[in-house]
């Protein structure tokens, strides 16, 4: 049983996403993304998150952490993708023998915008996902020890 945890409006909203425009596009950082890409993301982010956490009850307490991360892993995937993966310069680039810079506020609020929700992602993750191991002191005696001198030279 898999769970929706983010749909594609709630993708667009926090990204801010302007538009649609006739083709079914959205405007963010002035980046032209696809409505496709955007469901393409948000269905990644939920079957990642299920793989994570399979048969999470909406119920349970780490649901809103689970929602979180969907939606950060989605915006992350749409942020990085639709800017080619390469932020280098600021949105520098060659056009044959022409440099054009696009080192506007854009350049510089996509990076702290991927950095946001990079480290909002780490978070929730850890919190999610955070290992705990315990012992039961009735076998301790089966627990295997060693018994000989130190190991010093």
């Amino acid at each position: 049983m898999s769970v929706t945890f983010i749909q594609i409006t709630d993708v667009q909203n926090q990204l801010n996403a302007t538009g649609p425009d006739s083709n079914n596009n959205y405007t963010v950082y002035g980046l032209t993304i696809a409505q496709a890409t955007m469901q393409a993301h948000t269905d990644y982010a939920n079957t990642y998150i299920n793989g994570l956490l399979p048969n999470l009850l909406t119920t349970d307490t780490r649901y809103p952490l689970a929602k979180l991360a969907a939606l950060n892993i989605a915006c992350l995937r749409v942020l990085v993708v639709s800017s080619g993966g390469s932020l280098t310069g600021s949105f520098d680039y060659f056009l044959g023998d022409m440099r054009i810079m696009r080192n506007a506020p854009y350049g510089a609020a996509l990076l702290r915008t991927i950095a946001g929700l990079k480290a909002d992602l780490v978070n929730m993750i850890t919190n999610l996902s955070t290992p705990v191991m315990t012992g039961d002191a009735q076998y301790g005696a089966q627990t295997p020890t060693y018994r000989g001198g130190l190991a010093s030279p």
